[in-house]
């Protein structure tokens, strides 16, 4: 609880320019790299699925798309 006599002190972090100053290395390109193909592999999998609910619409029952989907 604040009373009215006392101020709000300033905190000062010296955190955010230590981590500035830390080297790019090849871990952090494994991450990205990783991230990447996931997103990328992610959205292939949307298109998948969207391909094979547009097949339905081609004749192919429910198991025929589902089955087509596992694959």
């Amino acid at each position: 609880m604040s009373s009215s006599g006392t101020q709000a002190k300033e905190v000062k972090s010296l955190v955010p320019a230590r981590m500035d100053r830390l080297p790019w290395a090849r871990f952090h390109w494994m991450i990205v790299v990783g991230l990447g193909f996931s997103w990328i592999l992610d959205g292939l999998e949307v298109q998948i699925v969207a391909a094979n609910g547009y097949a339905a619409t081609l004749g192919m029952g429910p198991a025929e798309v589902g089955l087509a989907g596992t694959f």
